[in-house]
């Protein structure tokens, strides 16, 4: 199989990060911030196989030649997908508010708050479950 569209190579991707919330966010990531395209030499897909991944150090390699808010994405989602260490002073001060957005979306998805859930406090000296919200979801394309 071919890849025709983008949308067939980011079900790749996201097939291929399920089970990790933080490879999930750093995909996702990618993906809005329109860094996961067909052609992209940081993506490695295997046409016999039907999957695609994100190959983070090459994109580490070729991430001069992104733009500066570019860069900031590809670097929060190498640390958030492979653990590569980053400055979050210097990445995330200059991104603007969808990539701010996206970011913060990211982070609630590799910590696993992207869904309503339950979690246990103290209410009047006794652990009780207690619902929680999403802390941040996703808004669709």
């Amino acid at each position: 199989m071919t890849i025709d569209t983008d949308a067939q190579l980011h079900a790749q991707l996201r097939a291929w990060a399920e089970g990790s919330n933080p490879l999930a966010a750093a995909v996702e990531l990618l993906i809005r911030g329109g860094l996961a395209y067909s052609g992209a030499p940081w993506l490695r897909t295997d046409h016999g196989w039907d999957t695609s991944a994100v190959d983070f150090d090459r994109l580490g390699y070729e991430i001069g030649a992104l733009s500066g808010g570019e860069q900031r994405l590809a670097r929060i989602a190498s640390s958030l997908g492979q653990g590569v260490p980053i400055d979050l002073r210097e990445n995330v001060a200059g991104l603007d508010l969808a990539h701010t957005r996206w970011v913060m979306t990211a982070l609630a998805h590799a910590a696993g708050f992207t869904e309503p859930g339950k979690t246990i406090e103290d209410v009047d000296g006794m652990p009780t479950f207690v619902s929680y919200p999403a802390l941040a979801t996703w808004e669709d394309d």
